[in-house]
């Protein structure tokens, strides 16, 4: 198992909704908000209203995230409980079998690093509804690792992975014939589209592929025989 070696602080979270309803027109993963740490240490969340990401969330279905009440008004900021509630959506560090959780996503363990890219690193997913946490690396710099599922597989390959394996090299092309997404990076195995860079980490990338020597294999494959899920392991140095 490759344990991420270079684990770092991201400068934000973006809070990502995607409906769970198969048969919704569209399925797109929004960004519908972030988190950030103030100066003070302060943990403070906010919806991204007026944005196309969130308009077009709400066109499909989107409610608010059930811990932080969606309201009318603008640049509404939720100060209190933050941290609190998202880490409900993660096994407690003490748990016995957290080393096996930090595994999963090829973590150390122990865990030497702050809730917010604990969250981050993870996503801090749920079956029970369609949200999850993207980190935002755009202050960092190099090295950094960071695994990332693939979106779109199911798309693109639909649900026989047969021709991809754990350790295969992949590389990251512009979609020139993406008119929707202008900068959608593709994931290519063997010269094989397999997917999409998740639209949240899509500016991170596209920044490390301009500054860094920027690696990726595929780190493992899993999910249902009618959701296959492929994630893919990122190394900027």
């Amino acid at each position: 198992m490759n344990i991420l070696r270079h684990i770092i602080e991201p400068s934000r979270l973006l809070m990502t909704w995607q409906p769970l309803d198969e048969a919704a027109a569209s399925r797109t993963r929004r960004v519908i908000g972030e988190i950030r740490c103030e100066k003070e240490g302060q943990i403070v969340f906010r919806y991204l209203q007026h944005t196309p990401d969130f308009d077009e969330a709400c066109k499909a279905g989107f409610k608010g995230f059930p811990a932080f009440h969606l309201k009318d008004k603008d640049d509404h900021e939720v100060r209190q409980g933050v941290i609190e509630s998202l880490m409900r959506r993660l096994p407690p560090r003490k748990r016995e079998d957290f080393a096996d959780f930090l595994a999963q996503h090829r973590l150390p363990s122990p865990f030497n690093h702050s809730d917010m890219a604990l969250l981050g690193y993870t996503g801090a997913r749920l079956p029970s509804d369609g949200f999850a946490l993207v980190p935002d690396f755009s202050a960092s710099e190099a090295p950094c690792d960071y695994l990332m599922e693939v979106a779109g597989v199911r798309h693109i390959l639909g649900t026989d992975l047969s021709s991809i394996h754990e350790g295969d090299a992949v590389e990251f092309v512009i979609d020139r014939e993406n008119i929707v997404d202008r900068d959608a990076l593709l994931v290519v195995c063997h010269g094989q589209k397999i997917g999409y860079v998740n639209r949240a980490f899509r500016e991170t990338l596209h920044r490390w592929l301009k500054q860094y020597r920027v690696s990726a294999t595929i780190e493992k494959l899993n999910g249902k025989p009618e959701r296959p899920l492929v994630y893919v392991r990122i190394s900027a140095e």
